[in-house]
């Protein structure tokens, strides 16, 4: 896929931070309807869904779908519709300046779009104890339940 680790222009329509399921649905969109629209990421395409082995609740799959399989098609999809997405890369700083927002990225980059999706998924807080790290994911879990 034409996934870059800096971007490759200095302007465009929709700059999307974050390439989880939100993030990727919004660039698959604003591409699809001939926006030109960038994807910045700092890891890798799925956010959090893309390390579920399994995933039942998402539109379009009764079945269920992995979370990387999810993430390779909305990643392949966006990109197909013309979107550029940047890995590798951080948004630090949004600034407006006139009718832009300027999105600047950890290398140094800047990138000036009409409009800002902020999809940057979460980070779980962990406990501070070191010997439990060793048992993330067999039986110690980290998650929100609602009220």
């Amino acid at each position: 896929l034409g996934m870059t680790i800096r971007p490759s222009s200095t302007s465009c329509d929709l700059v999307v931070l974050g390439a989880g399921p939100a993030g990727l649905a919004a660039a698959v969109y604003a591409a699809s309807e001939g926006l030109h629209t960038m994807v910045i990421e700092p890891e890798v395409p799925g956010g959090q869904a893309g390390t579920s082995s399994l995933i039942r609740n998402y539109l379009g799959f009764r079945h269920g779908v992995s979370g990387e399989e999810l993430a390779g098609r909305a990643s392949e999809q966006a990109w197909l519709f013309g979107a550029d997405i940047v890995l590798a890369q951080r948004g630090t700083k949004l600034e407006l300046r006139g009718d832009d927002r300027i999105v600047h990225t950890s290398d140094g980059s800047a990138v000036a779009a009409r409009a800002v999706v902020l999809a940057t998924g979460v980070t779980w807080r962990r406990l501070d104890i070191p010997s439990l790290e060793a048992l993330v994911g067999a039986g110690v879990f980290y998650g929100a339940a609602g009220a």
